[in-house]
Formats: structure tokens, C-alpha cells, sequence
């Protein structure tokens, strides 16, 4: 008599590696998540920011910054006020949003910068 059976289905350790790389996977995923929608949300108030100065509504640095203030206020991010500069340059406003966040993968910390410039016309 042959008394081979065959596997069927994975091992215990094969379980345990294949739920160790999901739970990687969503650790790393709960860190980025909220870094990714903050830097949405920035960028959606650069919009917000254009749209006003088509608007006419924007005529100094002053009226920007209480803008960009008003924004950071509604989506409740006064923590990135300091990260908003705003100058003028040859009649048009400069906005530049300057900030890093650190994002944890276990092994290393590492820094993840974000930046950009709109010039409102």
C-alpha cells in the first residue's frame, strides 16, 4: 500500500511570512495615508488660493496670507501656517509651502519633504 499523502494548502510558516509582509504593508500604509491627504489638501488650498486671485480678490501680500491663514483655518492645519511664505516678485505673488514629514519603515526613519511654488498671476 502507498501511504503518500499530498499537501493541500500552505504551511503554518508560509502563513506566518505572508501576514507579516500584509502587516508590514499596513503599517507603512497608516503612516503614508495621512501624509498623502495632507499634501492633497495643500494643494487643493493653492487652488483655492489661484482661484481667489483670478477673482480679483487678492491685492497685496496681506490679503494672500490672510487667505492662505483662512484656508489652513477651515481645514483645520493652522499647524502648517509657518510653512506658507509669501512674497511678491515683479507684481505677482510668490506662494511657497515648505515642510517634511518623517515616515517610520522599522529599519529606518526616513524624511519625506514636501514643497512647492505657485505664482499667482
Amino acid at each position: 500500500m502507498n501511504m503518500q499523502t499530498r499537501q493541500h494548502g500552505g504551511s503554518g510558516f508560509g502563513m506566518i511570512i505572508t501576514l507579516l509582509i500584509i502587516g508590514y504593508g499596513v503599517f507603512v500604509g497608516i503612516q503614508y495615508v495621512p501624509q498623502y491627504l495632507e499634501a492633497a489638501t495643500v494643494k487643493t488650498i493653492l487652488d483655492n488660493i489661484v482661484e481667489k486671485n483670478k477673482n480679483g480678490e487678492l491685492s497685496n501680500t496681506t490679503d494672500v496670507r490672510s487667505a492662505i491663514d483662512n484656508q489652513l483655518y477651515i481645514n483645520e492645519m493652522t499647524n502648517l501656517g509657518d510653512s506658507f511664505t509669501v512674497t511678491q516678485n515683479r507684481g505677482h505673488f510668490v506662494i511657497k509651502v515648505q515642510y517634511e514629514r518623517e515616515l517610520n519603515l522599522l529599519y529606518e526613519k526616513k524624511r519625506m519633504p514636501y514643497e512647492t511654488t505657485v505664482t499667482l498671476e
